[in-house]
């Protein structure tokens, strides 16, 4: 499969579409986007999803997307944003490459991005915070842990690691 983002990187399309570059992330312009002034932000190294980029790399395309969004009030007026990860296929990625959209929107676009949440049951709320809280108690504060001690959720014997599940899914 073709990845839109290293292609964009190797200015294959010849025309421009990054507005931004530095040594690990690039902010451009696509050539399908669900409303004009969509940008994306993406590190430059090839990584699949959200859970693969490093967390400096992942600081610095925060800092880039808040930069951005303002940018695109600013340029185009903008009601307000709605910033999106698709993070794995059953997110809707299509491209293994991580990248984060900053969609402009206007009231009344058309674009319908919102969904109504399906209430749960109280057992399903205690299940589900159980569930979090012990796949968070084995992870390490993220702010304390050095890159090679990262953690990731405690596998079960005889279980794949979510990481691993991922990788699988991705086209």
């Amino acid at each position: 499969m073709v990845c839109e983002f290293c292609e964009i990187l190797e200015r294959k399309s010849g025309k421009e579409q990054i507005l931004f570059e530095d040594q690990d992330v690039v902010i451009a312009v696509r050539d399908s986007v669900l409303t004009p002034g969509q940008i994306t932000v993406f590190p430059k190294k090839h990584v699949p999803i959200l859970e693969t980029v490093e967390d400096s790399i992942l600081k610095r395309c925060a800092v880039l997307v808040n930069k951005v969004s303002m940018a695109v009030f600013e340029s185009f007026g903008s009601g307000g944003t709605n910033i999106l990860v698709k993070n794995g296929l059953g997110a809707g990625q299509i491209m293994p490459h991580f990248g984060i959209e900053i969609i402009p929107r206007q009231e009344g676009d058309g674009l319908e991005l919102a969904w109504d949440g399906n209430p749960l049951a109280e057992d399903e709320q205690e299940l589900t915070l159980h569930l979090l809280q012990e796949a968070f108690a084995s992870l390490n504060r993220p702010d304390e842990v050095k890159p090679e001690e990262k953690k990731v959720l405690k596998q079960k014997k005889g279980e794949d690691n979510y990481l691993v599940k991922s990788q699988r899914r991705i086209p």
